[in-house]
């Protein structure tokens, strides 16, 4: 049985937690090496383009209210999940593309920053900060996961997108910060339903 330091534990602890790529024992990095990153030299800048871009393809059709443009982000067999600290709950996709298409009165806007993708061959991963406006005024903010499949046919389709939710210790897009440098805004109120 092969033992394994408490440095080179600590040294792949310390990877996980910050987020770095993990590497197996026999090759962690010696103590004061710099860890791997998660944003690999060998990734397709390209194709991390292209995830983002599909992504972002979401958001400006809930800006446009435009239900076919939302479906076309999504895979068949997508769904939709919301983790939070009643555990977490799952849906079809269709639901979200219906209320995007739904005409509403008010404005939907949920600018998303800060993200992380990863690539490799058709699976794709992205993380990103959100937050979430009613006609302009803050409602609240999270955390976006989404998993996406590279199709033969319709390229980077959403299979999952998983979501937090909250309206305190909130987030905000840069520039649009409370003006009383607050961080716990936001009315959680929308239509009645579960808007986003």
């Amino acid at each position: 049985m092969r033992t394994v330091s408490l440095a080179v534990a600590a040294t792949v602890a310390v990877a996980v937690l910050a987020g770095a790529v993990v590497v197996s024992p026999s090759v962690a990095p010696l103590p004061g090496a710099p860890l791997a990153h998660a944003h690999s030299s060998l990734q397709d800048p390209s194709e991390e383009a292209a995830v983002v871009a599909v992504v972002q393809r979401l958001f400006d059709a809930m800006n446009a209210n435009d239900g076919e443009m939302a479906a076309s982000v999504f895979h068949p067999e997508a769904r939709l999940g919301r983790a939070g600290d009643d555990g977490i709950r799952f849906a079809s996709a269709d639901g979200i593309v219906s209320a995007i298409g739904r005409p509403k009165e008010q404005v939907w806007e949920e600018p998303i920053w800060d993200w992380t993708v990863h690539v490799d061959g058709r699976l794709a991963q992205m993380w990103t900060k959100y937050a979430f406006y009613l006609d302009g005024e803050f409602s609240h903010c999270g955390t976006d996961a989404f998993e996406l499949y590279k199709t033969p046919d319709a390229g980077w389709q959403v299979t999952q997108l998983v979501d937090t939710r909250r309206t305190e210790d909130c987030w905000y897009p840069p520039g649009r910060e409370p003006e009383d440098g607050g961080t716990d805004v936001g009315n959680g109120s929308g239509d009645g339903g579960d808007t986003r």
